[in-house]
């Protein structure tokens, strides 16, 4: 008896080097100079945006109630056909090698780990080759929709031969006001730059058309085109309203993915999460939706599900934890919001991901 009761209250011992995310982010701004800080954290113009996309989820309550009768939720669940030990996937971040030189090829290794699926970039620091062959998460490929139509076909035939399943598609907008990138005079120039173009890969004018808008961008019909000659699925990333939802799904879309970039492309547009609902609403529960912009911590994950997500990508937190550790830190950062939201779901009286819906919300 004795012995039991010396042991009641060790539930936070743990040999792990981080045990909050507080940690990790410490750590992260720590490793990084303010130039590669700057990078990982900036917004838009004043930034509204990127605040009000973390403050959104402050600003919803959780309905906690008594005797729910929870043992061991169940924090797996089934998107777009791939069985994730929690409702995330890796957001399609660019630039990676900036915090950590493992980027993509560290995380794809922790993603995996974890069981979960990883979304690539095609302004990743490796080639999407690469990354396919460190891991066997690789599995949604994320391309701008920019420039010659072929190339891009081109660069999706590229995603289908390495192993991917799905083309996450977006546009190109004219230019992101990113003052504190600006301020920085900051350049990707030997830091692990896009790793796609060149000789041997693919058409480097689509990457140079990123920036010198020598055609016009494209529009709705020319995106359905490009999705009709697809040789995978596509799910279309920034859909920030429901006119936008219907669009891309009259294109061809088999998925949407919510998001407003982490208010890294325009300033004063709504919080992704408030924009969430409505569209939800708009296109049914049968068409799945990812969504991302905010997602700091398990408990967010959870309050995104509630609203309509079908999962939740997971992007600067991730950055976060390659800068902190590499692929530990990554692998450390999802093991965190995997249990706090295994936590949440318990306490929310849910014994699977399926049972978070709006009833789990305070409503005054």
């Amino acid at each position: 008896m004795a012995e039991k009761t010396s042991r009641i209250d060790d539930r936070y011992a743990t040999n792990e080097k981080y045990t909050t995310l507080r940690g990790i982010h410490r750590d992260a701004q720590r490793h990084l100079s303010e130039v590669a800080w700057n990078y990982l954290w900036c917004g838009t113009g004043d930034e509204v945006t990127l605040k009000d996309n973390t403050a959104a989820f402050d600003r919803y309550r959780f309905v906690a109630p008594l005797f729910a009768g929870i043992d061991n939720p169940d924090t797996r669940t089934d998107v777009l056909g791939f069985d994730l030990s929690f409702p995330a996937f890796i957001a399609p971040f660019g630039g990676e090698a900036a915090f950590h030189p493992g980027g993509h090829l560290a995380i794809g290794r922790a993603a995996e780990a974890l069981g979960i699926r990883q979304m690539v970039p095609v302004a990743a620091s490796f080639p999407l080759e690469d990354i396919a062959a460190a891991s066997s998460v690789a599995s949604v490929f994320q391309l701008t929709f920019v420039g010659d139509e072929d190339a891009v076909v081109d660069l999706m035939e590229r995603a289908k031969a390495a192993g991917y399943k799905y083309i996450c598609v977006t546009y190109s907008p004219i230019r992101q006001w990113r003052e504190r990138m600006m301020d920085d005079r900051f350049s990707i120039r030997g830091e692990g730059g896009p790793a796609n173009f060149g000789p041997g890969r693919s058409d480097p004018a689509a990457l140079v058309e990123l920036l010198e808008f020598t055609q016009p961008r494209w529009n709705w019909q020319k995106a359905a085109r490009a999705i009709a000659r697809a040789p995978l699925p596509c799910i279309v990333k920034g859909v920030t309203s429901a006119k936008d939802a219907h669009a891309a799904l009259d294109a061809g879309a088999v998925g949407l993915y919510v998001s407003n970039y982490g208010g890294r492309t325009v300033d004063r547009t709504p919080a992704a999460l408030d924009v969430l609902p409505a569209i939800r609403k708009s296109v049914g529960r049968e068409i799945p939706i990812i969504f991302d912009s905010g997602i700091r911590r398990g408990s967010d994950i959870a309050t995104a599900l509630a609203l309509g997500a079908d999962a939740v990508a997971l992007g600067r937190v991730i950055a976060l934890g390659l800068a902190a550790d590499g692929e530990y830190g990554v692998r450390r950062t999802l093991e965190l919001l995997q249990r706090e939201f295994w936590t949440t779901l318990g306490h929310l009286g849910c014994s699977r991901v399926e049972d978070l819906n709006e009833d789990v919300l305070y409503r005054p």
